[in-house]
């Protein structure tokens, strides 16, 4: 009786095969989920500077900053948000038009995995704060960011929820 050869993977060869793909998703995973954190905190920093560019601008034309959350959209966004047309003289960067303003009654939004808080502290348009902090730390971002009327954008490096950057945490290089 002559035995033929039998063509196929034999039970080890299938086992060794699937444990080297689930180490290489163990590998990747974590690394996939830390670009989109750091793709969040790349764009809180951008959208911070964009927010003191636009801030600085309405100054320059208004000798004065907004004066309160409430009047962040119709100061910035001559009220044309809700309508999603092209405001004129547009000062803030088009992804706060919404969210920013929030509407009559918000003071926060939600942008690229961060909440924003614009606050005139004196009232009267002398100074503001801006702050963004992350949704959900550990996911959206690790880091929370703050910029003054000074224009430098500071950064909070202490994780945890409800963790504020303040005038009194380091600076971002220009680098970021």
């Amino acid at each position: 009786m002559k035995r033929s050869a039998e063509r196929g993977f034999t039970l080890v060869e299938i086992m060794i095969v699937v444990a080297i793909i689930a180490l290489l998703a163990a590998i990747a995973i974590p690394n996939v989920l830390r670009g989109r954190t750091t793709a969040n905190e790349s764009a809180a920093i951008g959208n911070m500077r964009a927010l003191v560019s636009s801030l600085e601008m309405f100054r320059s034309v208004n000798n004065a900053y907004p004066t309160t959350a409430q009047t962040w959209q119709t100061a910035m966004y001559e009220a044309v948000c809700a309508t999603e047309t092209a405001p004129t003289p547009d000062f803030g960067p088009p992804s706060f038009c919404n969210t920013m303003a929030g509407g009559a009654t918000a003071a926060t939004g939600l942008v690229q995995g961060y909440l924003w808080t614009y606050a005139n502290p004196d009232g009267i348009g002398t100074g503001y704060t801006v702050q963004a902090t992350p949704a959900t730390v550990n996911n959206t971002g690790t880091r929370s960011f703050f910029a003054d009327e000074s224009g430098l954008v500071r950064h909070c490096t202490t994780v945890g929820q409800g963790a504020q950057a303040t005038v009194a945490d380091p600076t971002i290089d220009v680098a970021g």
